[in-house]
């Protein structure tokens, strides 16, 4: 049996905790917009003996949001250093990537450049717009040289600033939108819908439909990856269904006029393509199947809804259906039957997948594979999770099968968290050996006793418990990070306490070699022969830069004091940086000095 790498991607939110701390100033004389902006200059002046780029270019990123008030040309002189240095790296390095999980798997870095143009866009759209046409020139004269995974990357980039900028700046929002109109129509679009009818329900609409009046001309499997939204689903529609999945918001509901424009688009687009010679003897997209294939598959899926909510579309669907079928050769009937049985694989009910372990095991075909897929694929219920507990233990490959035993703990300790059955979260918890995702249990915890402000004690139990914890561990990036976390949520009930923590958490990654303490996310991999398994849970509360602001609101001068005592001159730098913001909030702007 040829067995090939297979990847599971899970991801396990952690709430953040808000913390309310009183406005800085008020205890420090030094605490002033002009230390605070001295401060920041003599930051920059240092940074320049760095010479990784990236780093450099987040500090300057950081020195000009700073300075945009109190004195932006300067602002201005360090976005544009920043641009040059963000636009210098890609054209000799291009998009990067780092390896993990012993280099079997490897991981996309951000894109330096959209770095910059997403802080620009906060203070200047007119320039973040000029800056993404020339990220949009460079990417037609560099057409055809990027590796395959990185197809449509400026476009999603963009895409993804679009959505973030539609509540505050719905005109740049939709400038962007439209400028990306002008290029291929890409699976970005996908999920760039989901994330948009979180915020502006009505927005997202109106952007729907003119995207989809753009692009009515595309390929039909190209035209499908704007087939989810009107009808809510968290996949598209047909052969591709399974590459591509997305939770939708709680808020987006589906809607019968945007269904009946998808639908009337779609057919119109099969009539035109087995009308046209030239299209139907065109080849398939490089690693696609031929249109037909997209076609036939995404009717079968479309068929109930036309049925049940758009009966009066019935003779259309049937003229479209018998289109696409009569191109249809046995090859791509092969094909569509391969497919069918693989998504009716991953489509399936828990209980069908449990059933497939059973039966497997009864003919002696099971794989650790299949068991690793029943523990992480989508989430569980804790009746659901008893019923897969006695297979653990099947797992062959001793490695594997005490990675995914602790894996299986903590996913279910979790569940118990987000359900508030805090005995069995406790209990749950004990059976996680790795001392750093328990207190990521218990960091969960504590977020929910946060939200509130009458339980404070639980709060600060619950914090005594994750330090003394933590403290136990050898020093590392995740003690540092986790003690950096507690500091952040002890701030709500003992500002003390949360510089002690804050003091500690500086110690630790002081005794580390070029620590990565930004890292915003844990990550957990099952590693056997023939699969990879990998999950990332987020960490919103091990912030450093929020950390500093949110500690130095009310202890300026020893939140200034920890932040330069800080080994590493990156940290120090963005630290500094965090604290002196508080001090510059409600500053003046200075007086523009007239050019004679």
């Amino acid at each position: 049996m040829n067995h090939g790498l297979i990847i599971s991607l899970l991801f396990v939110s952690v709430a953040t905790v808000t913390i309310h701390a009183q406005v800085a100033g008020a205890d420090s004389a030094a605490c002033n917009a002009q230390f605070a902006e001295s401060l920041v200059e003599q930051q920059v002046a240092e940074s320049k003996s760095m010479v990784e780029p990236v780093k450099r270019i987040k500090i300057l990123i950081r020195s000009a949001e700073f300075l945009w008030k109190l004195d932006q040309p300067q602002a201005r002189i360090y976005f544009a250093e920043a641009w040059k240095m963000a636009d210098d790296r890609f054209k000799e390095f291009g998009f990067e990537e780092k390896n993990v999980a012993d280099e079997r798997v490897t991981v996309s870095l951000p894109d330096q450049r959209m770095e910059v143009i997403r802080a620009i866009a906060k203070h200047d759209a007119e320039w973040a717009k000029k800056l993404s046409e020339q990220m949009l020139a460079d990417l037609e004269k560099a057409k055809g040289e990027k590796k395959p995974f990185d197809d449509g990357r400026e476009e999603g980039e963009l895409l993804s600033l679009a959505a973030e900028s539609s509540k505050t700046n719905p005109e740049f929002s939709r400038y962007l939108f439209r400028r990306v109109m002008k290029r291929p129509l890409t699976s970005h679009w996908f999920f760039t819908f989901h994330r948009l009818a979180g915020g502006d329900k009505s927005f997202a609409d109106s952007i729907y439909v003119e995207t989809l009046r753009n692009y009515r001309n595309e390929s039909p499997r190209r035209l499908l990856y704007l087939s989810a939204y009107p009808f809510a689903n968290e996949r598209i529609f047909g052969y591709e269904k399974f590459n591509l999945g997305m939770s939708r918001p709680d808020n987006m509901q589906s809607s019968p006029a945007l269904e009946r424009q998808f639908l009337e688009t779609f057919f119109a687009r099969i009539a035109a393509f087995a009308a046209s010679e030239e299209e139907m003897n065109r080849p398939a997209e490089k690693y696609g199947q031929p249109e037909a294939v997209y076609m036939t598959a995404a009717l079968r899926e479309i068929e109930p809804s036309v049925i049940q909510r758009h009966p009066d579309l019935l003779y259309r669907f049937g003229v479209a259906q018998s289109q696409a079928v009569s191109l249809l050769n046995d090859a791509m009937r092969k094909s569509l039957d391969t497919n069918d049985k693989r998504n009716s694989d991953l489509g399936g009910s828990f209980q069908d997948r449990l059933d497939a372990v059973k039966k497997a095991e009864s003919e002696g075909k099971l794989t650790d594979w299949m068991i690793v897929q029943l523990v992480t694929w989508n989430k569980r219920t804790e009746a659901q999770f008893a019923e897969i507990e006695p297979f653990l233990d099947k797992v062959k490959e001793e490695k594997p099968r005490r990675d995914l035993i602790n894996f299986f703990w903590f996913l279910r300790a979790k569940l118990a968290v987000d359900e508030k059955r805090w005995e069995d979260a406790e209990k749950f918890g004990q059976k996680v050996p790795e001392i750093e995702h328990r207190v990521l249990i218990m960091f969960d915890i504590a977020a929910i006793q946060a939200k509130g402000d009458q339980d404070t004690a639980a709060l600060f139990e619950t914090l005594n418990r994750v330090s003394k914890l933590a403290r136990t561990l050898d020093n590392s990036v995740a003690k540092a990070q986790i003690l950096l976390g507690t500091a952040n949520m002890y701030e709500k009930v003992n500002h003390s306490i949360a510089l002690d923590e804050l003091a500690e958490s500086i110690r630790v990654t002081n005794t580390l070699k070029d620590p990565d303490i930004f890292t915003s996310h844990v990550s957990r991999r099952i590693i056997g022969k023939h699969f990879t398994s990998m999950s990332s849970f987020s960490t919103p509360g091990y912030d450093l830069e929020k950390t500093f602001q949110d500690l130095s609101k009310k202890d300026f001068d020893m939140s200034l004091a920890h932040a330069r005592s800080l080994g590493d001159k990156y940290f120090r730098t963005l630290a500094v940086i965090a604290v002196a913001n508080n001090c510059a909030k409600n500053a003046p702007p200075k007086p523009r000095v007239k050019k004679l």
